[in-house]
């Protein structure tokens, strides 16, 4: 793995992470705390798979995306990636510490229901992009993403201070020289913000019924 495409990965990951973090702490959000259960509860499932994989490296094969045995009938290959890890040790521990960060950041943004969907939308998607672009491998690395452009479009979406900003920005540019570079990190992170921007959008529909509701009664 080049420098350059290790650098985009820790910038646009705790780029999001530090501005998910630092709008959690404004006025707007200071009252408002979820305990990250489906953070905690999706690293714990990860990790148990990712841990067996080492003593019984079988797992990882059964597990793994592969392009080719997927199209022949393997159809659980579209999920069960997200569950192994294929970057060694040092890959997994990446991995599963950035989900436990970034993923209680966005947790704490967007509530367990819609992390999850964020979560494994993103996922199963960057998966689908994945059997074209990099046929063989495994990682919830590209769900991460997912979740980590989802803090930095909700974060963009509330007015936030500068440094959250700057922040926001500079996660959301690493993702998109990502995906120029057909990473399919680039691609679960652009499915992260889409996700993310239709369910503000709806958020604040229903927010406009509601008052609208009220003000006719």
């Amino acid at each position: 793995m080049s420098l350059l495409l290790v650098l985009l990965y820790v910038i646009g990951l705790y780029g999001a992470f530090i501005a998910g973090s630092m709008q959690r702490r404004t006025n707007h959000f200071a009252s408002r705390f979820h305990f990250p259960r489906a953070t905690l509860l999706m690293t714990l499932a990860i990790a148990i798979p990712t841990t067996l994989q080492f003593f019984f490296p079988v797992i990882l094969n059964n597990f793994e995306r592969d392009t080719m045995r997927f199209l022949s009938g393997d159809w659980w290959r579209i999920i069960t990636p997200l569950f192994v890890q294929d970057g060694g040790l040092a890959g997994s521990v990446f991995n599963l510490v950035s989900l436990l960060l970034v993923g209680s950041a966005a947790e704490q943004l967007w509530g367990g229901r819609k992390w999850i969907i964020i979560f494994l939308v993103g996922g199963i998607l960057g998966e689908l992009v994945a059997f074209a672009w990099q046929p063989v491998g495994a990682g919830n690395s590209v769900a991460n993403f997912s979740l980590a452009a989802s803090v930095a479009v909700f974060c963009f979406a509330f007015n936030p201070p500068r440094p959250v900003r700057i922040a926001s920005a500079l996660a959301l540019g690493a993702c998109a020289v990502l995906l120029f570079l057909k990473d399919i990190h680039g691609a679960a992170a652009l499915i992260g913000s889409l996700i993310a921007i239709i369910m503000i959008w709806f958020e604040r529909r229903s927010h406009t019924w509601e008052i609208r509701r009220r003000f006719k009664q």
